[in-house]
């Protein structure tokens, strides 16, 4: 455009008003030429033919998230009732302000859904926008509003707990909550969201959320965290019928009976064998070379320790991974990396212990372990060598006892 107009101006028999008009009739050309834009104004007698024009138009060109129309759907049945002031713009930007506030990555086109999905008849996100306009009419249009809005807030905290003040008798629900996210699983967030409507609702008790909860992370440590079984379109399906049975349940006897039956009769029928869980438990691996499945590990030694310790809860942040066979031995130890870095070889210790074992034999540091008084299991502390065989039977009975005892359903 700048070269168009210094040509222009090199000209030498036009007048600066005839350069003037002539640049002005080039920019036009140039812009209809580039844009080739059109506007049309359309006059119309009542908002509800706006909001029909909007949905109609928006949809034939980039296709409109779910969240674009429900709150188009929701703001036509919604509409102000004193000037300046539009409580469900009010509703609708708040949600928005408390996903952004979210350090998770949080969709409101999602979290509508999972919504959905714990409430009323099972759909795809796509197929979802038909279902509230039929449903939603404008005498339940405010509630439905008020019911997302609030449950903005649970979803919030489902994906990222920390963002929920806990009481001790919390934690629990809390650690199930971690668990699920550090499994990366999302089928289970109907019948989720649902439980912990009905906890903050008072319609069950913490005793029955943390059962449930725990079910269903224990179900998946074991499905997809170490057998890697892929979840069909029936796992999903479980989930969100499973949420609306509780939903619709009339009292508290009978959310908690659906809920031991779902425990029971679904999760327990789909939970992989000893056979397909044993193999992903003891190929887990952990060193300073491996670390993509750290934070898993961390994890698992964890629960082993807190099942078999009958001390205060510790916080697995403030405890340290050691390798009983030394990543950096003083002399070799004729142990590969891989082996090292074995599940079998991997015990959980606070920071003061693990500078107290260093870089020590085996036998130095099983003598440092039983004067700390801390759970160690027997595998270890019988051993009177540590090597290839005694790290493998070792992965192979953590494996046993996590199956059977540590991760229940």
């Amino acid at each position: 455009m700048k070269d168009v107009v210094k040509a222009i101006e090199l000209l030498p028999n036009l007048s600066p008003a005839k350069k003037k008009a002539r640049i002005q009739d080039d920019l036009t050309r140039i812009r209809d030429k580039v844009l080739n834009l059109k506007l049309i104004f359309t006059a119309l007698e009542n908002d509800d033919d706006a909001y029909v024009i909007f949905e109609t138009l928006n949809t034939r060109g980039k296709d409109l998230t779910l969240s674009d129309l429900i709150k188009s759907h929701l703001a036509r049945l919604l509409k102000p009732t004193n000037k300046g002031v539009d409580l469900a713009r009010d509703k609708w930007n708040q949600i928005h302000q408390t996903f952004e506030q979210s350090q998770a990555e949080l969709s409101v086109s999602t979290f509508i859904h999972h919504f959905w999905l714990s409430r009323y008849e099972y759909i795809t996100e796509k197929k979802l926008y038909k279902a509230p306009r039929k449903r939603i009419k404008a005498s339940e249009a405010s509630g439905f509003l008020d019911d997302l809005e609030k449950e903005s807030v649970i979803y919030r905290y489902v994906y990222e707990p920390i963002a929920r003040k806990w009481n001790k008798e919390e934690f629990e629900i809390r650690d199930s909550l971690r668990a699920m996210n550090l499994f990366r699983i999302k089928q289970q967030l109907p019948l989720i969201l649902s439980v912990m409507r009905q906890y903050e609702d008072h319609a069950l008790k913490l005793k029955h959320v943390r059962a449930i909860l725990g079910a269903v992370e224990n179900f998946h440590f074991k499905f997809t965290a170490i057998a890697s079984q892929r979840s069909s379109g029936g796992i999903s399906f479980m989930y969100a019928l499973a949420a609306r049975e509780l939903h619709q349940a009339n009292n508290g006897e009978a959310k908690v009976k659906g809920l031991q039956e779902f425990q029971n009769k679904k999760l327990a029928t789909k939970l992989p064998s000893y056979a397909e869980f044993e193999p992903g438990f003891v190929a887990l691996r952990y060193s300073s070379q491996m670390t993509k499945q750290k934070n898993l590990v961390r994890y698992i030694l964890t629960k082993i320790y807190q099942k078999n310790s009958t001390g205060i809860p510790i916080d697995p942040e403030q405890m340290t991974i050691e390798h009983l066979a030394p990543e950096n031995p003083a002399k070799s130890s004729g142990l590969l990396p891989d082996q090292v870095a074995s599940i079998g070889n991997l015990i959980l210790v606070n920071q003061e212990l693990n500078n107290k074992l260093a870089n020590k034999g085996f036998s130095d540091k099983v003598e440092i372990l039983k004067n700390a008084h801390v759970w160690v299991d027997a595998v270890v502390l019988n051993a009177k060598s540590w090597g290839a065989a005694e790290i493998e039977r070792r992965a192979q009975l953590l494996a046993k006892d996590a199956y059977d005892n540590v991760w229940p359903v």
